[in-house]
């Protein structure tokens, strides 16, 4: 064959010294180099990097329309009267699309008020998570985190409960005699803060009722046996709820269910 000697072992290896030695004298730079230029549109001058061999003289496509469009001028009529003749009969790609309109918003935690961009329709108070939970996990309870049925119960008393659990073991206190308060004290965790939902004072004993204990609550949990080691936090967690529920929900008056075993027995 003409070009055979490609193949041959001796030719490749004396090949790839000879491209070895270019590459440590810098022979193939121009291939991935850059070098730095500056935007030429009036105003712009902005810095940017590009190949050597590439001749691009603007820092993006928005500043050479700016400067092209302006030395081509407007279109002649007839040039006009030729695209819009053209467009015509076309359908409209943009038909039944609704527009996303974004309005300006003003963070209200107080300590950010960034204003930023955010959609209509989704009612948005805060810029970020971070400034959501600044100010709405500073309260004693986050609706937003309590999945419940939340409510005052007139036979329990002038509280807001913020789920059937919680008014249910404060039904169960008042048949079993025990003096409790609703959510008395709120404990600064440094980041955070945390509110107990019942405290015993004939026991010294604040109760939590979760029905799901995710990392968030554990990590808070963590955090305020650390700072308040002498104080007493009990968990009532989905297990014991369940056992209360299966032995007292028959014989306190208005018990509140929602698809629980103890509802059908």
């Amino acid at each position: 064959m003409k070009y055979g000697f490609y193949s041959d072992e001796k030719y490749k290896k004396r090949q790839s010294v000879i491209t070895k030695e270019n590459w440590k004298k810098g022979t193939f730079n121009f291939l991935y180099k850059r070098e730095k230029r500056q935007c030429l549109r009036e105003g712009c001058n902005k810095e940017f990097k590009v190949k050597m061999s590439d001749l691009k003289v603007y820092c993006g496509r928005a500043c050479a329309a700016k400067v092209n469009n302006k030395k081509r001028g407007s279109f002649p009529e007839e040039v006009k009267q030729k695209i819009s003749k053209a467009l015509k009969g076309r359908p409209n790609i943009y038909k039944g699309i609704k527009k996303i309109v974004q309005v300006q918003i003003k963070c209200n935690n107080p300590k950010c008020q960034r204003v930023f961009l955010g959609e209509q329709w989704a009612h948005r108070r805060f810029c970020s998570n971070k400034c959501a939970m600044a100010v709405i996990g500073g309260k004693p309870t986050s609706p937003k985190a309590s999945k419940g049925k939340g409510g005052v119960r007139s036979d329990v008393g002038p509280y807001f409960f913020y789920s059937r659990w919680e008014a249910n073991i404060a039904r169960l206190f008042n048949y079993l005699e025990i003096k409790w308060q609703y959510q008395p004290k709120t404990f600064n965790l440094g980041t955070q803060t945390y509110t107990p939902d019942f405290y015993l004072p004939e026991y010294d004993v604040y109760l939590e009722v979760k029905n799901f204990l995710w990392k968030y609550s554990r990590i808070r949990d963590s955090k305020f046996r650390k700072l308040y080691p002498n104080i007493i936090l009990i968990l009532l967690l989905k297990k014991e709820y369940l056992k209360i529920e299966e032995e007292y929900s028959k014989v306190i008056e208005n018990w509140e269910y929602k698809n629980s075993p103890a509802q059908f027995q």
